[in-house]
């Protein structure tokens, strides 16, 4: 056999076995990531203040996460506007004080009232509003807020997190340059940081309508 007559074997056997590889490829289908639970719908409850669950809170920052609280809840609804399912719950339909949750039947019937299989929570425990301006500032913006949206047949969670930010400068933390350059670059009020903490937490939860 000449090594011209070898060669060609050589590429042939090669084009089979790239063919049959593509041709294995092609049979693959990607696998689909269903959801784990079926969500009807969501019962946006009120934020609630941590002042109502935790002691320790002096009566400056008692007096500010209540403010926060109000912000807030405006804030909620923004961000989740356009969302489908989502049913906003007033204060006046938990029937708790500022709209507390006591527990998980409660949550139920909360949730059928409203039609919905899920029950979205959010608790504030710090606001801090900045002092000082878009350049400047004595004292920076602070948020600290946690969310749960859970289901309530089982009370089985379905998405969580939180969200503890005090700003800083790109000066005090240069790992902060690229969330600062796309706020930006000046400093936040309360709610401006606090709207942006929800929009990425929130956004965050395939069932809030996130990627």
């Amino acid at each position: 056999m000449t090594v011209l007559t070898q060669i060609k074997m050589g590429l042939a056997v090669g084009c089979l076995v790239i063919a049959a590889g593509c041709a294995q490829k092609e049979d693959v289908k990607p696998a689909v990531n269903e959801p784990a639970v079926a969500v009807s719908g969501v019962a946006v409850l009120p934020v609630r203040s941590a002042v109502e669950i935790e002691d320790g809170l002096s009566l400056a920052e008692e007096k500010m996460v209540r403010e926060g609280v109000q912000v807030m809840n405006g804030l909620m609804k923004e961000v989740l506007a356009g969302k489908s399912g989502l049913r906003f719950v007033s204060v006046a339909q938990t029937g708790g004080k500022e709209g507390v949750v006591s527990n998980l039947d409660a949550a139920r019937r909360i949730a059928a009232q409203q039609g919905c299989n899920a029950v979205l929570e959010t608790t504030l425990s710090r606001y801090v509003e900045r002092v000082g301006g878009d350049y400047g500032v004595k004292q920076p913006a602070a948020v600290t807020f946690t969310y749960k949206l859970y289901e309530v047949g089982e009370g089985r969670v379905l998405c969580h997190g939180g969200f503890d930010e005090k700003q800083q400068s790109v000066m005090e933390n240069l790992l902060t340059l690229p969330k600062a350059q796309s706020r930006g670059l000046v400093w936040l009020t309360a709610e401006e940081l606090a709207r942006d903490g929800l929009r990425e937490k929130l956004g965050q939860c395939p069932y809030l309508g996130g990627q």
